[in-house]
């Protein structure tokens, strides 16, 4: 069997070997180590903290400990994959489910078409869920070009579940589902790469990496892509060192029809508080597969999806993804503890931090300078220290040159994306809207 070299992410295919680039490397990583350093050290010089508020000094080091150590464990994962002869590669059907997209249909199309797979052993089906716009026209016009495209029409909008679903149907017999969103990109080897990971028969799920197509729109979208490659190359890959990837994005990620096929129907037909649950269709389905299966991250199965350039737009996409993340996190918190000690740690800090970050805020923002006369330096300082850490870490591994600009996102989570959580937890029985 020929052999793939390890796949370091972490190192990146496109590292700089020339001296300039060295010397900035060398540069952020004594920048990165600096910041961890004066934070241990002013923790360390702060311990009457302890004995003053020692709820807060409490909740602070565990939010250290949690966002530090999953820079560690992410650091730890380093997946060896071989290369799957051509002769063994396992058939493919690239499910599109549609809706609305007129702009960007026709692209994602293109892609998927354009991968390098065995044709005899892959198969791309679109599902326009009876879409408002030229969405469906647009579709047509690419299977008039490729006529190996299936198309599927729906009558009536059903939703994102029921379309993934008629396009698993449509998939035939494959033996891996892989899932885009119609408004993403993916590379040419981005299937190949992620089917490798299929080779262990314990695998039911991996999800690939996404970048932001159109960060270079503005600041929003700037912000969120340096947030969109830490949550993929590194809180991903904290979870997939244990097998235990929480949420297989909708943008780009596959699925063994084996493991979908015996929860596609309590999937489909899934509820919270009496509502039928029309959001967070992959956070479901992964949490679905989570008992019983290994799930993995691949970053080198690279795709790129265009995310809300405009305020409102963003915001309610927020507040969709945290009214799933609420739901879904009350089945995973009975899932976790059956998984390695350090995983299911930092998976509890991770559904038990955000409930206590808007006391922390309010507390720091409002109550200590208006009420106890005392400025929230330590709390900013700590804010600023951790969004520049982020900011080095982003410019380290993808040398993006406004790197900068994505430090703001840590700064607009605490002052705005914080107090969504409240809300979305008042309001999640609200599910009018569903996904769209």
């Amino acid at each position: 069997m020929p052999q793939s070299p390890r796949i370091d992410h972490h190192r990146g295919a496109h590292t700089p070997t020339s001296q300039p680039f060295r010397v900035e490397r060398g540069a952020l990583l004594l920048g990165l180590t600096a910041i961890v350093v004066v934070i241990c050290i002013l923790k360390a010089l702060t311990l009457s903290n302890f004995q003053q508020s020692p709820v807060w000094a409490v909740y602070s080091l565990l939010v250290l400990v949690f966002i530090f150590g999953r820079f560690g464990l992410a650091w730890r994962y380093r997946p060896d994959v071989s290369a799957i002869p051509e002769t063994d590669l396992p058939s493919v059907a690239i499910v599109v489910p549609a809706y609305n997209e007129e702009n960007g249909i026709t692209a994602t199309l293109h892609a998927c078409l354009a991968v390098d797979y065995p044709a005899d052993r892959i198969r791309v089906v679109v599902v326009d869920d009876h879409s408002t716009d030229n969405t469906l026209s647009r579709i047509r016009e690419v299977e008039a070009d490729f006529p190996s495209l299936a198309v599927l029409a729906a009558d009536v909008n059903r939703g994102k579940r029921h379309v993934m679903t008629a396009g698993m149907q449509a998939a035939g017999d494959a033996d891996i589902l892989v899932f885009i969103d119609s408004d993403s990109l993916i590379e040419p080897g981005a299937v190949r790469a992620l089917v490798a990971y299929f080779a262990d028969p314990s695998v039911g799920a991996v999800c690939g990496h996404t970048d932001v197509s159109n960060k270079g729109t503005n600041l929003l979208t700037r912000m969120q892509a340096m947030q969109y490659y830490i949550a993929f190359s590194v809180y991903k890959s904290a979870e997939a060192l244990f097998g235990s990837v929480t949420c297989c994005s909708g943008c780009f990620s596959g699925y063994r029809r084996t493991a979908v096929e015996p929860i596609a129907d309590q999937w489909i037909s899934q509820t919270f508080l009496g509502q039928p649950s029309t959001y967070g269709d992959d956070r479901s389905l992964t949490n679905f597969l989570l008992p019983d299966w290994r799930i993995l991250y691949a970053p080198n199965a690279k795709a790129q999806t265009a995310v809300p350039d405009l305020l409102p737009q963003f915001l309610r996409q927020q507040l969709r993804w945290k009214k799933s993340w609420l739901r879904e996190s009350t089945r995973a918190v009975r899932i976790m503890w059956r998984k390695p000690p350090v995983m299911a740690l930092f998976y509890y800090l991770g559904v038990l931090l955000p409930f206590v970050a808007p006391q922390v805020v309010f507390r720091a923002l409002i109550v200590s300078p208006y009420f106890l006369l005392s400025p929230p330096v330590w709390y900013l300082g700590g804010v600023a220290a951790i969004a520049v850490f982020y900011g080095l870490y982003y410019r380290l591994k993808t040398h993006e040159k406004d790197w900068y600009k994505g430090i703001f996102f840590t700064l607009f989570y605490v002052t705005l994306l914080v107090g969504q959580l409240p809300y979305a937890l008042l309001t999640i029985r609200d599910s009018k809207w569903g996904t769209r």
